[in-house]
């Protein structure tokens, strides 16, 4: 018989590429477990064999709905009976440990977030101060009936105390899938992932505008998803001014395979973030999938990500408040040079998917 496990959250949907894709998909392909997924709605209909969802409905902004979402949830795991739990966000702690007491299963959390500094790093208010004491309060109280962290990030091991002795780095890497040759359209440059002041959207817009001055050909589409209205309104408007420029964004993320398929077409990738006390030890996922599929990028210098970058492969690092349009136009011409390997092993999921698996047969086989 099948051992069950559950892939728990509030917010994401239930196709998640980290959750479904990456999780989910590398645990199923065992045959050796009931894999269920608990998550959001998604704007995608999916349904496969290996894995069952669990659908529910809740926004950003309906905390009250958020907080009574947590007992039905808590209800469907009791129903499930799994023999591992695995949560991806803070707000399922207590139906973590509730559930643990109730069934006696392990529970991983998966921990994508470190939330405290994300809420006091930049502009800390009081309210998000004492919201932020309360998440770590949390954390820290439930680390004893916690199993195993698993770590999004590297830098969470330095930074959250709670984990240490239980956590293992599992990175959020690019989720490899084969199109063929690439299909690049003239000079394309795309901006993917979370569109917003803190990715650094208008910086890509300041940017491009730098690289109409190299090809006035050059076109750039935005894609991913956005959480504010602000962000599109402003889309639209410098749509109306920028020649080529054109942008995909949603409030639900956008398929995994629309921003392959963008990635595959393109001739040059922009990752704008600039380092702050939060994000300066973080790897953009899209680093990782620029890198695999040998797509130049432009990254702001002197930061760990230019590091990592041109470790990987691809990686060209400019200021983005003074881009060197030379340099761009001259590594653009030699874009193979930038790649010390065909395919960076190190960029994909693959290298991480089998230590997933190795660390719930310690738990649960």
């Amino acid at each position: 018989m099948q051992k069950k496990i559950v892939i728990a959250s509030v917010l994401k949907p239930v196709d998640d590429v980290r959750s479904f894709l990456k999780l989910s998909q590398s645990i199923a392909k065992t045959n050796k477990y009931e894999v269920n997924i608990i998550g959001n709605d998604s704007k995608n209909a999916i349904e496969i064999s290996n894995v069952k969802f669990h659908r529910h409905q809740v926004s950003r902004n309906q905390w009250a709905n958020r907080y009574f979402l947590r007992f039905r949830i808590l209800r469907l795991i009791s129903k499930i009976k799994p023999d591992l739990l695995i949560i991806t966000d803070h707000e399922l702690i207590g139906v973590a440990v509730i559930s643990k007491f109730i069934s006696g299963c392990r529970i991983i959390y998966d921990v994508q977030e470190n939330y405290y500094l994300n809420l006091i790093g930049i502009k800390p208010s009081l309210l998000k101060t004492s919201y932020a004491n309360l998440v770590r309060l949390k954390e820290r109280l439930s680390s004893i009936l916690m199993d195993k962290y698993w770590l999004a990030e590297q830098c969470y091991a330095r930074e959250l105390p709670f984990v240490k002795g239980k956590s293992l780095v599992i990175e959020n890497k690019a989720f490899a899938v084969d199109h063929g040759p690439k299909k690049n359209r003239g000079n394309k440059a795309i901006f993917t992932g979370t569109i917003s002041d803190y990715s650094k959207v208008d910086l890509a817009l300041t940017c491009y505008k730098k690289l109409l001055q190299l090809d006035s050909n050059f076109t750039l589409q935005i894609i991913g998803q956005y959480h504010h209205d602000e962000v599109e309104k402003y889309l639209v408007n410098e749509s109306k001014k920028l020649k080529g420029l054109s942008f995909n964004i949603s409030k639900k993320p956008i398929p995994h395979s629309e921003i392959v398929s963008a990635i595959t077409s393109a001739t040059l990738g922009i990752i704008s973030y600039q380092p702050n006390v939060v994000n300066r030890y973080k790897i953009p996922t899209k680093l990782y999938e620029y890198s695999r599929y040998q797509l130049p990028y432009l990254v702001q210098k002197d930061t760990y990500w230019s590091e990592i970058g041109k470790g990987l492969g691809g990686a060209m690092p400019i200021e983005f408040g003074n881009p060197d349009l030379e340099f761009i136009q001259e590594n653009l011409k030699n874009s193979l040079k930038l790649f010390p390997k065909a395919y960076p092993r190190e960029a994909t999921w693959e290298f991480e998917s089998k230590r997933i698996i190795k660390s719930i047969k310690k738990l649960i086989n």
